[in-house]
């Protein structure tokens, strides 16, 4: 299921919206080219959205043809609201702080 249909599915169910979340490092990102999975190279917070971009890691694939986006609404991303809830971030922010 791409993240089109399940973003449409989860956005007109109502009965369960502790479900409504998308956990980016729970998916998996395939190449068509080379057929190995991709990595998470950039991430970036865009006012509406999360943007997670994935290149292959090896000499066959060139990334500016093969490179995948993933945008994720910011209100659906469980990613970053988890790793912002990590204790340890605000341990090491006290720390040097």
């Amino acid at each position: 299921m791409n993240l089109r249909a399940y973003y449409l599915r989860v956005a007109s169910d109502q009965d369960r919206p502790d479900k409504h979340v998308i956990d980016i490092f729970m998916m998996s990102v395939k190449c068509g080219n080379c057929d190995t999975y991709q990595t998470i190279v950039g991430y970036r917070k865009e006012a509406d959205k999360n943007v997670y971009t994935y290149e292959c890691e090896n000499e066959i694939c060139d990334p500016n043809v093969t490179r995948t986006i993933v945008e994720v609404p910011r209100q659906l991303d469980n990613s970053t609201r988890r790793a912002e809830e990590l204790p340890y971030l605000e341990r090491e922010e006290t720390a040097d702080g």
